[in-house]
C-alpha cells in the first residue's frame, strides 16, 4: 500500500483504510520512513467532514 500512495495510485486515506491503521497512524508510519505525505485539498475537506461528524 505504502508504493500504491508513493506513486499517488490511491489516496492517504485509502491507504490507511486497506492496511487497517488510523489514518493519523498511517501518517506516522510514512514519516518514520522519510515519505512525503500528499495532502491535498479533498483530504483535508475529508477530515473536516470526518471533525465535524465526531463532534
Amino acid at each position: 500500500m505504502i508504493m500504491l500512495f508513493q506513486r499517488d495510485k490511491i489516496s492517504l486515506g485509502k491507504a490507511s483504510e486497506l492496511i487497517g491503521m488510523h489514518r493519523m497512524q498511517f501518517q506516522k508510519l510514512l514519516a518514520d520512513r522519510g515519505i512525503c505525505v500528499h495532502y491535498d485539498v479533498a483530504e483535508f475537506q475529508e477530515d473536516l467532514k470526518t471533525l465535524q461528524e465526531s463532534g
